[in-house]
């Protein structure tokens, strides 16, 4: 039994190893290039959003009266869209409570937007090294056979180093692909955390004064 799992870890090898890496990593850099630009967008419009209006607001301690529709398309971010959709719900037969409710389903809702694609950087970092250590294990399997069946001499030595450097190099990769998605993954974390902590305080701001 057990040598028959030899053969076949032997048989399998580590380079598949090394083109799954490569695959997820292509599929990393698209999602963390993605995810960049979504969110510096979102933080960035937001942000403009603030110094040039809320922040008079907030100062001024009212609310005035504002074109939410306008601002959501000058400042297209989850603050306006929070804005616009409780300005038009303000009419409506509800009290404050209803519109926190509101707030509060509309954000959730959003969050799973700005989330998009987070799990597959957290699970990629977590993993990508544990199948780079698959890959060791399948190269130093291989080069144990290569010891078990070459004969003495230079060519059986230079046999066996080919297959642990395979076995070091699929391990390289693995944290090669990890480390980039776990740095991304914290950072649009925090993106995610500021815009969200932005937009709450907007809609309480917002709230409080209708």
């Amino acid at each position: 039994m057990i040598n028959a799992m030899f053969n076949a870890f032997d048989a399998m090898g580590s380079e598949w190893v090394m083109g799954v890496l490569m695959v997820l990593s292509i599929l990393s850099l698209a999602v963390i290039l993605e995810r960049y630009r979504n969110l510096r967008s979102q933080e960035k419009v937001g942000a403009l959003l603030w110094k040039e209006q809320v922040e008079s607001w907030m100062k001024s301690g009212t609310l005035p009266e504002i074109q939410a529709k306008n601002l959501s398309q000058k400042y297209p971010c989850l603050e306006s869209a929070l804005l616009e959709v409780l300005c038009a719900a303000k009419s409506a037969p509800s009290g404050t409570h209803d519109l926190s409710l509101l707030m509060a389903s509309f954000l959730g809702r959003k969050k799973v937007d700005l989330d998009k694609n987070m799990s597959f950087l957290g699970t990629l970092g977590s993993n990508a090294p544990f199948i780079g250590l698959f890959g060791t294990v399948l190269g130093i399997i291989k080069a144990f056979h290569d010891i078990g069946s070459a004969s003495s001499g230079a060519g059986g030595a230079s046999s066996v180093s080919s297959s642990l450097s395979e076995a070091l190099v699929a391990t390289a990769v693995g944290l090669l692909v990890a480390i980039p998605a776990i740095i991304a993954f914290n950072f649009f974390q925090r993106k995610i955390k500021v815009i969200m902590s932005r937009a709450e305080s907007l809609g309480n701001f917002i709230i409080s004064n209708i």
